[in-house]
C-alpha cells in the first residue's frame, strides 16, 4: 500500500488553508475600500445639509454598514473555508479559489470605481493601474473557475 495519495492530500490542505487566508485578506481589503467610499459619499451628504440630524445619520449608517459587512465576511469565510477543504477532495481547489478570489475582486474593483467617483475622478496612473488589474485579475479568475474541463483521451 503506497502513502503517495495522503502525502498530496495533506500538501492540498495546506495549499486550501493558504487560499483561505487570501481569501480573508481580500474580504478584509473590500470592507476597507467599500467603507472609504461610504465615508467619503456620507461626508459629502453631510456638507449638502449642515445639520446635526444629517451628520447622526451619517454615522447610525456608517456603523450599520460595518456591522452588516463584518457580518457578511464571516459568512464569506465560513462557506470559503468548507468549500476549499471540499475543493482538495474533489480535486478542484484552483476552481473554488478562482471563483472566490474572482468575485472578491471584481467587487473590490466596484468599490474601488465608486470611491474614485464620490472624490471627483481626479488621479494619477498608478490608481488606473490599480483599478484595471483588480478589474482583469477579477474576470480572469472567473473565466478561469468556469471553464469546462476537458477530459483525458482514453488509450
Amino acid at each position: 500500500m503506497s502513502t503517495q495519495p495522503v502525502k498530496y492530500e495533506w500538501l492540498g490542505y495546506v495549499l486550501a488553508y493558504i487560499m483561505w487566508i487570501v481569501v480573508m485578506a481580500l474580504g478584509v481589503w473590500f470592507i476597507l475600500v467599500s467603507r472609504e467610499g461610504l465615508t467619503s459619499a456620507l461626508a459629502l451628504y453631510v456638507a449638502g445639509g449642515r445639520s446635526l440630524q444629517r451628520f447622526f445619520e451619517a454615522r447610525f449608517l456608517d456603523k450599520v454598514y460595518i456591522v452588516a459587512v463584518g457580518l457578511l465576511w464571516l459568512a464569506l469565510v465560513v462557506v470559503a473555508e468548507d468549500r476549499l477543504r471540499k475543493g482538495v477532495r474533489q480535486r478542484r481547489l484552483l476552481r473554488r479559489f478562482a471563483g472566490i478570489a474572482g468575485l472578491e475582486l471584481v467587487l473590490i474593483f466596484v468599490a474601488d470605481a465608486l470611491l474614485l467617483w464620490v472624490q471627483g475622478g481626479r488621479t494619477g496612473w498608478a490608481r488606473w493601474l490599480i483599478l484595471s488589474s483588480e478589474l482583469l485579475a477579477g474576470i480572469g479568475l472567473l473565466v478561469c473557475s468556469r471553464l469546462s474541463r476537458t477530459p483525458k483521451p482514453s488509450g
